[in-house]
């Protein structure tokens, strides 16, 4: 019997996705691991692990055509990870880049964020997308309240990395949100939610060149 996955394009986007953040959790763990303090290296795993979560959820709920109340967990186990990897993604910023008091406190407040998330999508999965979006598209720009730390602690590049891949993060969610026809009549198995999927695995990879090539060897003083 052939395996025919449920939302092809959904599906094989971030299975690709998660073959890809597979790949690059080698380098950066053992990039971590070079540096003397033990928050580069745990801060950085929650970040790998976010990201892995995240494509393994969404590849199992694309992927996966059991009956209504698997299919419905595997759908909040997807969107949930959304908040997971935001969040996932805010910790090494926050205890390497901002710092102190401040990183710790934002710190609080996106994992706090991304927990209201989590219940969320348990308690109320068929929330209108506009929700979903506003949340996690507020949630990715909570950094604002540390917009100077993180401008003072960061190259030119380093802080580009950022931007460029919260900008496409943000394009994403809106056009997740807005599911315009001029997406969704072209293809049957390739439209808004599939373009969506190529802008967060991009986004992704911006934020791992952060990662990469300056948070894991960013001295913390």
């Amino acid at each position: 019997m052939k395996f025919k996955p449920k939302d092809p394009g959904s599906a094989i986007t971030h299975f690709i996705g998660w073959l890809m953040a597979l790949l690059a959790a080698v380098p950066l763990i053992l990039r971590a691991c070079i540096a003397p303090d033990p928050v580069h290296i745990i801060s950085l795993t929650i970040f790998i692990i976010s990201m892995l979560l995240l494509y393994s959820a969404s590849t199992l709920y694309h992927s996966l055509d059991i009956n209504e109340k698997v299919n419905k967990r595997l759908k909040k186990f997807d969107h949930m990870m959304i908040s997971v990897l935001i969040a996932g993604t805010y910790t090494p910023v926050c205890l390497i880049a901002i710092r102190g008091t401040l990183g710790y406190t934002l710190l609080a407040i996106v994992w706090g964020i991304a927990i209201f998330g989590i219940l969320l999508k348990a308690f109320w999965i068929n929330c209108p997308k506009w929700v979903s979006s506003v949340l996690y598209i507020g949630m990715g720009w909570t950094c604002v309240l540390a917009f100077t730390q993180i401008l003072n602690s960061l190259s030119r590049e380093a802080f580009m990395w950022l931007l460029t891949g919260g900008i496409i993060y943000t394009i994403g969610g809106v056009i997740y949100a807005l599911k315009l026809p001029i997406f969704n009549n072209r293809h049957k198995n390739f439209g808004s939610h599939e373009i969506f999927h190529l802008f967060v695995m991009a986004g992704s990879f911006c934020h791992f060149m952060l990662m990469y090539k300056f948070l894991a060897v960013m001295p913390i003083y």
